[in-house]
């Protein structure tokens, strides 16, 4: 147990940067709402699911909504509090700490805003280890612990409720709700207890989102060799260092796709390719794959040591693309069903860190 405050912030957001793939939103909103709410309320205690009672319920929770609208959007700070509400009058007894449910720069810090002013700790962990772009895709969800019901609340204090027998739309339903809730909402999905959360939840997730974070802000981007020991904390290896000469972007059914081509700027002629979607998913250098979703793909730019979003690389752009592994369960057969190249619509074979296969 230890607690999180506003010298923190800028660690454990560089942190959910990082393991947010490519994507997980813009920081700039909810890292001043988090200040903000830290400097009213204090900080967060942030404490493991197993320090609290086996039956104790959880509230897990995250913001969703198109990026273009979260990156402008400030909650009104009552949205918490009906959501617990809302939650608990269908439960029928109180929450007793909030769960991060994705680590991406906007939904580590929604948890942790939702647990000051709610005066709740909140549990180091989450449920993907990573950012994933639908809340299927979980490791509860892969325990067999199903998403529904599902709680929306939106600015004006508006909620909705829905259940669904088939998992595989609930991300959909979700969206379908967001333009009657102003196309932003506080979420709320998976009602579990500590229990579950200390058997299949991703443990240490906020601390080591601010390991990581400490870690990356201490190198260089210059001197691949101050990289060290950030490297050895999270597992990863620098895949590339080149410059982007090629970008293809467009949208296939409501979901963005794109391509980023580099070329390595030392050493022999070569060309990586990054597929991504809402995050990086394919890194392939000659043709050959190196390394795909469920890992960890990050874009580093080299001038100014900036955790890229992938929707934000422009042509000339210097970049490191760092590859790190992700949760064991990811790679397990029933785990690449869920969350694997195939997942995305992509005819490739998972590729771990290292080149290994599956």
């Amino acid at each position: 147990m230890h607690d999180l405050g506003i010298d923190d912030i800028a660690d454990l957001v560089l942190g959910a940067e990082v393991l947010g793939s490519g994507g997980g939103g813009d920081s700039h909103v909810p890292w001043r709402m988090l200040v903000g709410t830290l400097a009213e309320y204090g900080p967060v205690r942030l404490i493991n699911a197993d320090e609290l009672p086996a039956d104790a319920p959880l509230l897990p929770v995250l913001a969703g909504g198109p990026p273009g609208a979260l990156a402008e959007t400030f909650f009104n700070g009552h949205e918490f509090g009906r959501l617990r509400e809302t939650v608990e009058q269908q439960i029928g007894q109180p929450c007793a700490a909030v769960l991060p449910v994705q680590l991406g720069a906007f939904n580590t810090m929604i948890p942790l805003i939702a647990a000051a002013r709610l005066g709740l700790p909140c549990i180091d962990a989450d449920i993907m280890r990573r950012c994933f772009p639908a809340v299927e895709m979980t490791l509860f969800m892969l325990a067999g612990i199903r998403p529904s019901p599902v709680f929306m609340v939106d600015m004006w204090g508006m909620g909705t409720m829905f259940a669904t027998q088939r998992d595989d739309v609930v991300s959909t339903l979700i969206r379908t709700s967001l333009p009657h809730l102003g196309m932003v909402a506080l979420i709320s999905t998976y009602t579990v207890t500590a229990e579950d959360c200390a058997r299949f939840g991703a443990r240490r997730a906020l601390t080591d989102c601010a390991s990581i974070g400490r870690l990356l802000r201490s190198t260089s981007s210059h001197d691949l060799a101050s990289y060290g020991d950030f490297l050895r904390y999270c597992s990863g290896r620098v895949e590339f260092s080149g410059i982007v000469i090629d970008l293809v972007r467009d949208w296939r059914e409501g979901t963005p796709h794109g391509t980023i081509t580099l070329e390595a700027v030392e050493g022999p002629a070569r060309l990586m390719r990054l597929e991504h979607q809402h995050e990086n998913l394919v890194a392939a250098v000659d043709g050959e794959l190196v390394v795909t979703v469920p890992d960890v793909i990050a874009l580093i730019d080299v001038e100014s040591g900036v955790v890229m979003q992938s929707a934000d690389v422009v042509e000339g752009q210097r970049l490191l693309v760092i590859a790190i592994p992700t949760d064991a369960r990811w790679h397990t057969p029933a785990g690449l069903e869920l969350v694997g190249p195939q997942a995305f619509g992509l005819d490739v074979t998972p590729t771990r860190v290292g080149g290994s296969g599956g």
